[in-house]
């Protein structure tokens, strides 16, 4: 069952109200208060791209359902003022791929031209890995960018969109967390990779690693990713969710 986001209030229990009110000390740290951080103005998202096969077409919806929220595209939704104060400035998407030369190739006959090559690329803030139904092993060079990328204090989230979990097979990414595969790849995942807690979930997350069944239900999980890192921006959010029809969540867009 996919989580809460975790940037939702949660109320503190009966026991945690007793222990704030009777402590003496105000500090953060013995009053075990965790503060979500305010979101950024511009991110940098990387869409990565492994080996020359087709990209799942429907994947890369989810690419487009973050953009949603840039000041661009919602200036083109006739959103108020208030609104409009809440976009976000900047969001700089990268198409990343091992030479980040010439295009790649799309389900449906489309193609999508590469902007950079795992040793120019910039550190994002988000990593997408659409899928392509390749079991294709990683390269080094793709290897160490997926580690060095997700080290950084800065990355935020890693989406794995529907078969794009098999290029995160490879890596330690997948060691001991909690991810799903499409419904035909868990068996063998499962065999492969014991060590994962595999779920049988529409979406699913482990700290920053997002993972979903299929490209439809990847744009839930990105939904759900919007809502819990923009939290302070929540009238924004949910003015460009509800453009792509997402559903509502209760208080949001009356």
């Amino acid at each position: 069952m996919a989580s809460t986001p975790r940037g939702y209030t949660q109320f503190p229990s009966q026991e945690e109200l007793f222990y704030f009110c009777t402590t003496s000390s105000t500090s953060e740290e013995d009053l075990n208060l965790h503060y979500t951080p305010p979101s950024q103005s511009s991110l940098k998202i990387g869409v990565l791209i492994f080996g020359p096969d087709q990209v799942q077409l429907l994947d890369l919806a989810v690419v487009d359902l973050l953009a949603m929220v840039s000041r661009n595209r919602i200036s083109k939704l006739h959103a108020p003022e208030t609104v409009l104060d809440e976009a976000v400035d900047e969001l700089d998407i990268r198409y990343v791929s091992e030479t980040g030369e010439g295009s790649f190739p799309i389900t449906s006959g489309a193609r999508m031209p590469v902007t950079n090559s795992f040793a120019n690329a910039p550190q994002f803030n988000v990593l997408i890995i659409p899928g392509s139904f390749s079991p294709r092993s990683l390269s080094p060079t793709a290897t160490t960018f997926l580690t060095t990328q997700s080290a950084h204090a800065t990355l935020t989230a890693i989406l794995a969109v529907s078969s794009g979990i098999l290029h995160l097979a490879p890596s330690d990414l997948l060691h001991r967390v909690r991810a799903t595969a499409p419904a035909c790849l868990l068996p063998a995942l499962q065999h492969s990779h014991p060590d994962t807690a595999w779920q049988a979930a529409p979406w699913t997350r482990d700290d920053k690693l997002w993972s979903s069944s299929s490209g439809l239900a990847g744009l839930d999980m990105a939904a759900a990713w919007l809502r819990e890192y923009f939290w302070d921006r929540g009238a924004a959010v949910e003015c460009a969710l509800r453009a792509a029809g997402a559903p509502r969540l209760d208080g949001y867009g009356e």
